[in-house]
């Protein structure tokens, strides 16, 4: 009998542990006894609890046949992730009219960018669009849902008054194409841009919203320092009013985690329980421009957040996005865990397309040259050693991740993580999370 080397144990008293299956979510709750014969005498264990961890893929009945299921299981993964729809990030401008105090953009020294002939630009990108679109659907004869294509608009700022022809432009061809398409803005000239958002291709907008007035006011601001709060606030309330989705994100660091008791009494007085505004936190790892002291170490982050929601329950509005959160929320909102060999789209089938005519694969270094992965004006020039190694970046490749027993939750993790703009990140080696440890901590908050 084998006991898979993909589980950890969580002790959650004297008498009780909890047991994760880190392949597919499965979580039970053991006794020590159970616990015991498992890790030292596994054929001592009565045939009903054999059957249950056999069902529930915890053992196997021998290393052959445990050996066998890993290779399915990652041949099925593989497949599914090498046949996604390709996705697509579009950038029309890096101008931008906000000075936030952490710009990863000035991190990377992207400033006084000009675009000149935008609509030209434009027609290039959905024509390397058109034609990935074309091979992928080659590939996959049977595929039909054109709206799982997604154009994700991004800047610097592109919802700025002065682009509204080029967003504009965007829209009707996307609606042309019958795709969909989302929106990442700091939301303070929304308001511009409504009649062309109330269309059925738009999927949802993000905006950030950083904390409270005050202390928003401090960290995402105009260049002559004026906050942009109410501005943003008036915005998502029209946007509602229209019937458009929105994330709300609030990047978290030292200087606002205390604040989100009263940014959640804002949002809860001002909208209600509104279905189409969702908020969620997200734990900033690196500060940009404005450097690494306010950043909060993960696990920290994750403990204090918790007791924030057990002091002020409004906090329970914010999703939180931690690393293992998908892990997490198939055992407590009961779906289906799909695992992963790869981290993110960048790995997979993910194409962004800047208005300096620059491609690449991440979104972390855009509008710097050395992260870019090809050129498309005057014409297209790939880097193919660079793609290779986005291609090649899976659990199946890189050594540390082989035998990891995270390496389904974590996908290799990001190269990009602890990038500061200077030099490019690798993207042939892992980037190691504490798992065991953001879970061990998740789980005994939530079964408190």
């Amino acid at each position: 009998m084998k006991l898979i080397n993909e589980v950890q144990f969580v002790k959650l008293n004297e008498d009780k542990i909890v047991m994760l299956n880190l392949m597919n979510a499965a979580a039970d709750i053991l006794d020590l006894d159970t616990y015991d014969k498992l890790i030292n005498n596994i054929d001592a264990l009565d045939e009903n609890t054999i059957d249950k961890l056999k069902e529930r893929k915890y053992v196997f009945d021998s290393d052959e046949e445990y050996d066998k299921f890993l290779s399915e299981l990652n041949e099925k993964i593989n497949e599914a992730e090498k046949n996604s729809p390709p996705c697509f990030l579009v950038i029309p401008t890096y101008s931008c009219n906000l000075k936030c105090t952490y710009c990863y953009e000035r991190t990377y020294k992207i400033d006084n960018v000009k675009e000149e002939n935008p609509l030209g630009i434009c027609d290039k990108q959905f024509e390397i669009i058109d034609n990935i679109v074309k091979k992928y659907k080659e590939k996959n004869p049977k595929f039909s849902n054109l709206k799982d294509i997604r154009i994700t608009i991004m800047g610097g700022e592109p919802l700025l008054k002065v682009n509204k022809n080029i967003i504009e432009y965007i829209f009707n061809k996307v609606k042309e194409r019958k795709y969909s398409v989302d929106i990442v803005t700091n939301g303070v000239e929304l308001d511009s841009f409504m009649e062309i958002l109330k269309q059925d291709c738009l999927d949802h907008i993000q905006i950030t919203l950083d904390g409270s007035k005050e202390i928003h006011d401090k960290r995402r601001v105009y260049a002559n320092g004026k906050g942009s709060f109410d501005g943003i606030l008036r915005n998502i309330d029209i946007a509602l009013k229209n019937n458009i989705k929105i994330f709300l994100r609030v990047n978290v660091d030292n200087e606002n985690l205390y604040d989100l008791p009263e940014l959640a009494n804002i949002l809860i007085s001002k909208f209600k329980d509104n279905k189409k505004l969702y908020p969620y936190i997200y734990l900033l790892q690196d500060g940009g421009c404005s450097g690494d002291a306010n950043v909060v170490k993960e696990e920290v982050g994750i403990e204090e957040v918790f007791k924030l929601e057990h002091k002020y329950p409004q906090v329970q509005i914010f999703r939180k996005k931690f690393h293992p959160e998908m892990f997490i929320n198939a055992i407590f909102n009961n779906i289906e865990f799909k695992p992963s060999l790869r981290h993110c789209g960048a790995a997979i089938n993910q194409h962004i397309l800047d208005s300096k005519g620059n491609i690449y694969r991440c979104w972390h270094g855009i509008g710097n040259d050395n992260y870019s992965t090809g050129k498309y004006i005057p014409d297209i020039k790939e880097n193919k050693e660079k793609n290779k190694k986005w291609d090649n970046r899976s659990v199946l490749n890189l050594e540390k991740c082989k035998k990891c027993k995270y390496r389904y939750i974590c996908g290799t993790g990001c190269p990009a993580a602890t990038h500061k703009g200077e030099n490019e990140f690798d993207i042939e080696k892992e980037s190691c999370v504490d798992y065991e440890k953001l879970i061990e901590t998740i789980i005994k908050e939530k079964i408190k």
